[in-house]
């Protein structure tokens, strides 16, 4: 039983120089309790003393930490709003102001399945309306290692459980249960490490300047304190251009709402700058 937080925030300060107090506290207690039960050490003692002496396990609690789970077109009712009326929309007033590029940003990306499905959707849309836009996205994370993996393109079966047949033709090679994004359209995403907390620069510096039309930040907040979470938002909100749209999952609706932005849709988890 976890009696206090406190000794593992100090611990991993002191001893790794990693700040884990961002973290809400349930989230931590769960996260200790979890790994604790694995390692069958029950106690706190037993369990810090194990995470003081031994590096390995200060670095796979960290991981756990860090959610690094996604699959393509995770959320089918949010893909479904943006491929039948905001992209659509953003794209026709792009056409109408005479403007070229559509600029979106998956913030903490995993291994890029959020950020690949995003270039399909555009892809196929952009095509259909006006082939003369392009559409820059930008990928970010914390972990290098989902970096790596993203910019490799390579994935197992269980993720792709949403695509169809057509995208997996179109857009995949495929080597047994592995598949590929083909290489020219791994081309179109600049996938780059950028801490979402860190006060340094409100955007990925790939992206020079921001602007985005749409930001994807889903499956991330409710991980955080309220303050951070704030700090999150705020930062996505100075990175999107005016009028631009935020996407989260549907269990972080609450947090969002009232926080710069506007729900575009009832029961959705699509907001727009306000």
């Amino acid at each position: 039983m976890i009696e206090s937080i406190k000794p593992y925030l100090i611990l991993f300060i002191s001893r790794y120089q990693h700040d884990i107090s961002v973290y809400d506290d349930t989230f931590l207690k769960n996260t200790i309790t979890d790994r604790q039960a694995e390692l069958g050490l029950y106690t706190d003692r037993e369990y810090l003393n194990y995470l003081e002496n031994n590096i390995e396990e200060a670095a796979i609690f960290k991981g756990r930490l860090s959610n690094s789970y996604s699959e393509f077109f995770r959320n089918p009712l949010t893909f479904a709003y943006l491929a039948q009326v905001v992209l659509p929309e953003l794209i026709k007033k792009k056409k109408n102001r005479k403007e070229k590029e559509i600029r979106i940003w998956s913030a903490a990306c995993a291994a890029g399945q959020e950020a690949y499905s995003l270039a399909i959707l555009c892809d196929e849309l952009i095509d259909r309306f006006s082939p003369d836009i392009h559409c820059r996205i930008f990928g970010t994370d914390i972990s290098t290692d989902a970096l790596d993996q993203a910019r490799k393109g390579v994935f197992q079966s269980p993720t792709l459980g949403k695509v169809s047949l057509k995208r997996i033709q179109s857009y995949f090679t495929r080597d047994d249960e592995v598949y590929t994004i083909v290489p020219s359209f791994r081309e179109c995403i600049d996938f780059s490490v950028f801490d979402l907390l860190s006060e340094n620069g409100s955007c990925p510096p790939a992206s020079i300047y921001g602007n985005f039309d749409l930001v994807f930040c889903s499956n991330l907040l409710f991980y955080y304190k309220a303050e951070f979470r704030n700090r999150v938002l705020e930062k996505i909100g100075n990175s999107l251009a005016r009028g631009g749209f935020l996407v989260t999952s549907e269990t972080e609706r609450e947090i969002v709402t009232g926080n710069y932005y506007r729900e575009v849709f009832d029961n959705s988890a699509i907001f727009q700058k306000r």
